[in-house]
């Protein structure tokens, strides 16, 4: 029956698909798996949480290590726990679905760069090597924080690829995904069942909006051949030889370089998402207490998130508030 499903799936990455991602950085296609094969993947992730086979997620933030109440996930690229587990069909996804996508991506990208001279930059997608996969549950509550998937070295990423697993998601069951190219509006999506959200790991800010309800999705992260190079890290005076703040923009908009200044840009709406982030309320798997950070936690990681904000107001002042305001109008 695996194999048999395996054969119906033809992931549907084609030259619209690599438009999009070159103008806009992101993508959404929706029934990106069949519908049987999306219907198999969550009922063998049911039993792998029924399990208790999922662990508990946690991020680093400054020099704490957090966590995420309510969130935990399965690393399907862990050799030594895959080892451990029984994953079912998600075997497949594996061997088979992760590389095809690798694969077909990188063709068709290098397809189009070829037949249309194209001037934006090529994915450079390492076919090498297989993505890395996580399968995470939300049980309720939970959220993530702003954040890009490659904040810097010596991460590989470069193009992030989430698959969600919800046929019973309703308007107001929350768990979005929300993309935020820079200075641009956020663009809210739903986690709707099939559904694929494809964007740069190095120049998409993104963050999950709490979850009213059980949220599954699993996340392939792809590398890339040529990913943090010095000069998509390091902001030197000759980046900022503008003429202009419009041509600034289009800069910051384009380069990955928008990482170094992006959480004094987005100050307030850093913090607050990370505080709610840590905070869960209501009931939640028959649990009527409030999980929360202590009061001294949550001073720390104000001032950490502060000191990070000074530090680069400091040097670009002028910059950072031109680009405040532009984003005021926007959002």
């Amino acid at each position: 029956m695996a194999n048999t499903l395996l054969e119906s799936i033809h992931l549907p990455i084609n030259e619209d698909l690599i438009i999009q991602l070159h103008q806009n950085h992101f993508a959404v296609i929706d029934d990106f798996l069949p519908r049987a094969f999306a219907d198999r993947l969550l009922r063998v992730s049911d039993r792998l949480y029924s399990d208790e086979l999922l662990r508990q997620h946690y991020f680093q933030f400054g020099g704490a290590l957090l966590k995420k109440p309510n969130v935990y996930e399965l690393d399907l690229s862990d050799p030594d726990r895959m080892e451990e587990v029984d994953i079912g069909l998600w075997k497949q996804v594996i061997d088979h679905v992760g590389p095809q996508f690798v694969r077909q991506m990188d063709e068709m990208d290098r397809k189009h760069q070829q037949l249309n001279h194209s001037q934006a930059s090529p994915l450079n997608l390492d076919t090498n090597m297989p993505p890395a996969i996580k399968l995470q549950v939300n049980a309720g509550g939970g959220s993530f924080p702003w954040h890009y998937d490659n904040p810097g070295p010596t991460n590989q990423r470069s193009l992030t690829c989430v698959i969600y697993l919800n046929p019973s998601w309703n308007e107001g069951d929350g768990g979005e995904i929300v993309l935020c190219p820079f200075l641009s509006k956020p663009i809210t999506v739903p986690p709707m069942h099939g559904r694929a959200v494809l964007f740069y790991s190095d120049r998409i800010l993104h963050r999950v909006m709490p979850s009213n309800v059980r949220r599954v999705c699993f996340t392939m992260w792809c590398n890339g051949t040529n990913v943090n190079a010095k000069n998509d890290v390091v902001l030197s005076k000759d980046h900022l030889q503008f003429t202009s703040y419009d041509e600034a923009q289009r800069f910051f908009t384009d380069s990955p370089l928008q990482r170094v200044i992006s959480r004094a840009v987005y100050s307030e709406e850093y913090l607050q998402s990370l505080l709610e982030c840590l905070v869960i309320s209501g009931r939640i798997d028959n649990d009527d207490d409030l999980v929360e950070i202590t009061t001294e936690e949550k001073e720390k990681l104000i001032k950490q998130h502060e000191a990070s904000v000074v530090g680069i107001l400091t040097k670009l002042k002028p910059l950072i508030e031109e680009f405040r305001k532009r984003k005021a109008v926007v959002t």
